[in-house]
């Protein structure tokens, strides 16, 4: 079967190179070379083709055209799609409280939590008047607040330090009971 092939092969070039010098200028015709190539059958049976001699070697000469010649084409222009990696929105929720909620508490404690969508690995980061506090779990127990107003935002982090979500500015008041009311 491969003997078969290699003389298919060795047909359809010589087939090639003679279609190419009789029809061709002598120009054309001359820039075809005869180039020996050498099989050998090695002792387990397989076949080597190389351009090297070697001892017990059998010889093919096969005739290659070796020119560089290319028709007149205009250059085509190649577009490289860019990198395309897949975008995930993130989209961060405030769970609890909501926004402009009203919370009362005497102590000052009250707990804002969040979550991410989908799912990422990171850190939230809660800006509340100022004051930064960071969560890995998304949830913030404040504790001995002050009453009054509050803002706040929350951003999410990831492991890159790219803020990948953020929340809008949001609002809520505490409220707790005066001293001065008996």
């Amino acid at each position: 079967m491969l003997n078969r092939l290699i003389k298919l092969l060795v047909i359809a070039l010589l087939t090639i190179s003679f279609a190419c010098s009789s029809f061709a200028s002598p120009t054309i015709a001359g820039l075809f070379i005869s180039k020996k190539i050498y099989k050998i059958v090695n002792e387990d049976g397989s076949i080597t083709f190389s351009d090297t001699p070697v001892s017990g070697a059998e010889v093919l000469v096969i005739s290659v055209p070796t020119s560089n010649i290319s028709s007149n084409m205009s250059p085509k222009t190649i577009q490289i799609p860019p990198n395309q990696t897949e975008q995930v929105n993130y989209k961060l929720n405030v769970i609890t409280p909501e926004n402009d909620a009203t919370i009362r508490n005497n102590l000052g404690t009250f707990t804002i939590a969040t979550s991410i969508e989908p799912v990422a690995t990171g850190l939230f980061q809660l800006n509340i008047n100022g004051q930064i506090i960071e969560s890995p779990s998304g949830t913030f127990q404040l504790q001995k607040m002050n009453r009054g107003a509050y803002q706040y935002t929350v951003k999410f982090i990831d492991t890159s330090g790219k803020i990948i979500a953020s929340t809008q500015t949001r609002n809520l008041y505490l409220h707790q009971a005066s001293v001065l009311n008996n």
